[in-house]
Formats: structure tokens, C-alpha cells, sequence
């Protein structure tokens, strides 16, 4: 589900993006795009990122629940899918700090 959920993103930003390029907006309406996509980017950095701890520490009382019989199955996996769910929020926003500063470009509408 998380890949999914990843190529979903992945495609939303960049049909935005080539929606912007394609539309030729005004520099200023431009701007002011890129920048509330910028801050929407930052809030789910930052939710992600509350998450990823709240999921942790559910996965330290799973780990001491579970003891030393499971080896921390639940544990493991609470902790290998909220460290790659934060790794997904993080690579958008660098694929979005990337195509803004120009090192990708935006395939022409």
C-alpha cells in the first residue's frame, strides 16, 4: 500500500506541475503556487514526522509486550513502516526541491 500511495503522489505533483508550466501562469500566481505547495509539502513533513515518533513508541510497548518469545514481530514491522513512510514524505519533498530549483525538468504540455 505504501508504493501505491507513493506513485499516487508522485503523480499528482507532477501533473501539477506540468499543469502550471502548461497554463502559463502570470510569475506572480506562479510564485505564489509554488509556495503554498511548499508549505503543504512542510505540513506533511511535519505530520509525518509526529507520526513516525508516535509509531516508534508504539513499537517500543509492542516490543515490550510481545517479550523475547515473538523476537518483536509486530515491533519490526510497526518500525519498518513508519521509517519508510517517513522516508516516502521526505523523497517528495526533495523530487519537489528538485524540480523547483530546475535539476528536473518538467516534460513540456
Amino acid at each position: 500500500m505504501g508504493l501505491a500511495m507513493a506513485m499516487r503522489i508522485a503523480r499528482i505533483i507532477a501533473v501539477s506541475l506540468a499543469a502550471l508550466s502548461a497554463s502559463g501562469a502570470a510569475p506572480g500566481e506562479e510564485r505564489h503556487m509554488l509556495e503554498s505547495f511548499e508549505k503543504a509539502l512542510g505540513a506533511m513533513s511535519g505530520i509525518a514526522g509526529v507520526l513516525c515518533v508516535f509509531a516508534l513508541v508504539w513499537a517500543g510497548f509492542a516490543a515490550m509486550a510481545d517479550g523475547a518469545e515473538e523476537r518483536g514481530g509486530r515491533a519490526r514491522k510497526a518500525v519498518v513502516l513508519a521509517v519508510v513512510g517517513l522516508a516516502l514524505v521526505l523523497a517528495a519533498r526533495g523530487i519537489a526541491a528538485l524540480i523547483r530549483a530546475g535539476v528536473v525538468p518538467i516534460p513540456p504540455g
